[in-house]
């Protein structure tokens, strides 16, 4: 139950930090402005200076601020507060049941969360490769995971957790900024529809399994997510509640960020200008885009050149050009493998695009299509034959079009999304499972929050969105409560641990010190990293000899090297000899052997063989450290 104070915390210190913005920016934009801000500081010292004293200078100088703004200023919280508290207390209820950093690709972000933490100096060093840096994937999304769990006070398998309920409360209040001058039901029906869920396999799949008397289990919740063939197709809600807390998820606030800013031309109305300090905000969401989830850059960039032509407003332009070369320099400094573009021979099947994307489809067609809507359906027929996804959305992007010319700027933001579902069929970067994975989010998110921007529930369509809402909740209501079906009450990600012998224990002790590790971090099959393999890295942030092997491939390109890694881990492990395990450690100069639960099981030896060799620095429940200095 403690674990709740560290949430309370995060909560506290994080609008705390808002105070200073509220003077630029709506309640909505400076509750997100104030943590990318701060991350992106932290994140820019950190290439000099350690990341926790980066952060701490940070943090303290804007708290200084916003101490001194409540001393001279009335300061008032507005009621939009009160969705990000609602929003932000329902994910952490279910983190609290289920807190397990646990399966999929948790214990990655883990470990990059944990490497930037302990940084000395970005870029981190690669957990999962000792003597690696971690350039090949772009980690601002873990600078901020890692900020929110400074902000917290918390240890890492904590904040992973707080920081993991934040992300939606941010993307909410946004929203919720967004359209409430729409009103209430605009807003929360905005918010409902855009992140709280799903799509229209979802309400097929349920129905079926209550008509046929089958169980709503894992399938269901799973399932939806896998509709399109070879592909991977989240949407929000289920992203927030798998709970990886990876760059596609923290980038769902920044682009949602995104949008807001482009919008405010609505305020306009009210004889506000798009000021300098709208622009240079926007300027830093599109960087923050970047370097967090770099597939959504170009989408981003398309939306902003898109508002720009429709409101004729050179203050967005100005914005993106100013990101360039943040992006380029951010760019240069990475080791990432040279993305392959190719064209893309497989076409996706209509219905399974329909199960995917009906109902921010039909949303869009509702409340943002015009006459020209209707001129372009005949042109569907013959587009078919070229691609289902194609027929099913030029008609609204080409009403789009006409809408962008009318100076709506809700259409640019639609014909983005439009775009998003629109590229994958003729184009891929890396694969095409990944290309429809990443921009199929964007589009979920663009296609439900700009056409919410023209809801009204004065005329007969408001029953259509009550019918539209019902489908939708359908999978929030089912798959929650088997995604979450335990009690553990408590935000401690790392609690599963500790039934794996005396593991939880010895990695806490791990988490103060520093040096490389030699774990069994998955050195015996392509996916035993999203099991046990690799957990000592992921959870100390210390880099191991090797782990997670299948991924590291994908990221190094080169399978010799990491191939080596591995069989010198399986090496030191299994031989009975000091001075080839000694060899082993002045290679990778490796500070604290691992010997616990995963490495009894795979290599069936017993911890008297180290005894001989190194010096016992830590042991509990049938897990021990060993230290290798002072080793002759």
């Amino acid at each position: 139950m403690y674990t709740l104070i560290y949430a309370l915390c995060f909560y506290l210190s994080s609008l705390l930090v808002t105070i200073p913005f509220l003077k630029f920016f709506k309640f909505s934009e400076a509750r997100f402005l104030s943590l990318l801000t701060i991350s992106a500081i932290s994140f820019a010292i950190g290439f000099v200076f350690p990341f926790k004293i980066s952060f701490y200078i940070v943090f303290a100088v804007t708290i200084g601020v916003s101490l001194y703004t409540i001393y001279s200023d009335k300061v008032k919280v507005e009621n939009t507060e009160t969705v990000f508290a609602l929003v932000f207390a329902f994910f952490i209820f279910l983190r609290f049941l289920n807190p397990y950093i646990q399966d999929a690709e948790k214990f990655m972000d883990s470990a990059f969360m944990n490497a930037v933490l302990k940084s000395s100096a970005f870029p981190p060093d690669d957990p999962f490769f000792a003597g690696g840096k971690l350039d090949f994937y772009y980690y601002f999304g873990h600078v901020i995971s890692a900020c929110i769990t400074l902000m917290s006070f918390s240890p890492p398998e904590v904040g992973y957790n707080i920081a993991m309920s934040a992300i939606p409360a941010y993307t909410a209040v946004i929203i919720y900024g967004i359209l409430r001058r729409k009103g209430m039901k605009v807003a929360l029906s905005g918010i409902a529809l855009s992140i709280f869920s799903g799509n229209a396999y979802s309400f097929v799949d349920f129905l079926r399994r209550v008509f046929a008397g089958k169980v709503i289990d894992g399938g269901y919740y799973w399932n939806a997510t896998r509709v399109i063939a070879d592909t991977i197709n989240e949407f929000p809600y289920f992203s927030f509640i798998h709970a990886d807390l990876h760059a596609h998820v923290v980038a769902i606030p920044i682009f949602t960020l995104i949008i807001s800013l482009i919008l405010r031309s609505w305020e306009e109305v009210e004889g506000k200008e798009y000021g300098r300090r709208t622009t240079l905000a926007l300027a830093l969401a599109l960087f923050a885009i970047f370097a967090t989830n770099s597939w959504d850059y170009p989408l981003a960039a398309l939306a902003c050149l898109l508002a720009a032509l429709s409101l004729k407003k050179k203050e967005i332009v100005i914005a993106l050009i100013l990101s360039i070369p943040f992006v380029i320099l951010l760019y240069s400094s990475m080791n990432t493998p040279a993305a392959k573009i190719f064209l893309v021979e497989d076409k996706t099947n209509a219905i399974e695009f329909l199960m995917y994307a009906l109902t921010p489809l039909f949303f869009s067609y509702l409340f943002t299509g015009n006459r020209y809507t209707l001129y372009s359906l005949p042109l569907s027929i013959p587009l078919y034959f070229i691609s289902p996804v194609l027929a099913l959305t030029a008609p609204l992007a080409i009403s789009s079009v006409y809408g962008i010319y009318k100076k709506d700027v809700a259409s640019a933001i639609v014909l983005t999304g439009l775009m998003a579902f629109i590229l994958p069929e003729f184009v891929a970067v890396e694969s095409r499972l990944n290309t429809v994975f990443k921009f199929y989010i964007v589009a979920w998110l663009s296609l439900m929050i700009a056409p919410a921007t023209k809801l009204e529930f004065g005329d007969v369509r408001k029953y259509v969105v009550v019918l539209v809402l019902v489908v939708s909740l359908v999978y929030p209501m089912a798959a929650t409560p088997v995604r979450y079906n335990l009690r553990e009450c408590t935000l401690d990600g790392m609690a599963f641990m500790k039934t794996f012998d005396g593991d939880y224990e010895a990695i806490k002790w791990l988490q103060g010190k520093s040096g490389v590790i030699i774990e069994e971090g998955c050195t015996h099959g392509a996916l035993c990293g999203y099991k046990y393999g690799g957990r000592v890295s992921a959870f100390t942030g210390n880099p191991a000899v090797i782990a997670w092997t299948n991924h590291e491939f994908a990221w190094r390109r080169d399978y010799p090297i990491i191939a080596e890694r591995a069989n010198d881990v399986r090496e030191f492990y299994t031989t009975s000899s000091c001075d080839e395990m000694l060899k082993i450690v002045s290679k990778y100069n490796i500070s604290y052997v691992f010997f616990g639960y995963e490495e009894k099981r795979i290599f069936s030896v017993s911890p008297e063989k180290f005894e001989r060799c190194f010096t016992k620095v830590f042991e509990s429940r049938g897990t021990y450290i060993f230290a290798t200095k002072n080793i002759s």
